[in-house]
């Protein structure tokens, strides 16, 4: 008699309906499994599509949980965090009510530090509203692209997207990347102003922009668990 090994089903951390026809699936930062599907389409059926595609999807968690991690915060003293790539360490002021500020390090005060997710997540989207326009003024000038308004969102899932309408979205969290990959995904977005999709015209005119641009594209992914508070 032989012994044969029963598979425990996999099964996604949500399930997003909408009017679309296809089911597709996506792997979180954190490794969870996100399954997008049509509104009627039986989870019998969804279930079964997430079994033909279990080793992609084994292959995708095991990529995710290997790439770096802050693990939890703690936002005391001596923790680091990035901004344009660079790790700064949180220092406390003692007996102080100061909010955050950056020199040699990061700085809160110390009557602050129950606050300090709050207050950095609204420091890091100050920086990206005075950092984000600025460098795709400068590369659309440099592309000859024409946004009609640049936004800065809460955005935990995509780091940006092109409107319709030519209003370009970033999320805050990109300034925790360095410069040269903050112009990576500022280009990509730019050139979905005449190419919406991502055909092998839209990637050869981001290379066309951007030579490097796989460097770049590369290292969001790797560090992109990183990129978090």
């Amino acid at each position: 008699m032989r012994n044969e090994t029963v598979m425990t089903p996999l099964r996604p951390d949500r399930i997003i309906r909408s009017h679309r026809r296809t089911v597709s699936l996506e792997i979180t930062p954190d490794a969870g499994l996100v399954v997008r599907a049509p509104l009627r389409a039986p989870e019998t059926w969804i279930q079964e599509i997430i079994e033909e595609k279990r080793t992609w999807i084994e292959k995708k968690v095991a990529e995710m949980k290997s790439r770096p991690d802050p693990g939890t915060r703690s936002f005391a003293a001596g923790e680091q965090f990035l901004f344009l790539g660079k790790p700064f360490a949180l220092a406390v002021l003692a007996g102080s009510d100061a909010g955050i500020t950056l020199a040699d390090r990061l700085y809160i005060g110390e009557l602050q530090l129950p606050e300090c997710k709050k207050l950095l997540q609204a420091w890091y989207t100050r920086k990206a509203a005075e950092i984000l326009p600025v460098r795709v003024a400068g590369v659309a000038a440099i592309l000859d692209y024409v946004p009609k308004k640049i936004r800065i969102t809460d955005a935990r899932r995509r780091w940006a997207s092109c409107s319709s309408t030519g209003t370009l979205s970033f999320s805050w969290r990109l300034v925790l990347a360095p410069p040269e990959v903050i112009d990576y995904v500022v280009v990509h977005e730019l050139v979905h102003l005449r190419q919406p999709d991502h055909s092998d015209r839209f990637w050869a005119k981001v290379e066309k922009a951007m030579p490097d641009y796989r460097e770049h594209r590369e290292w969001l992914r790797t560090n992109e668990r990183m990129l978090t508070l």
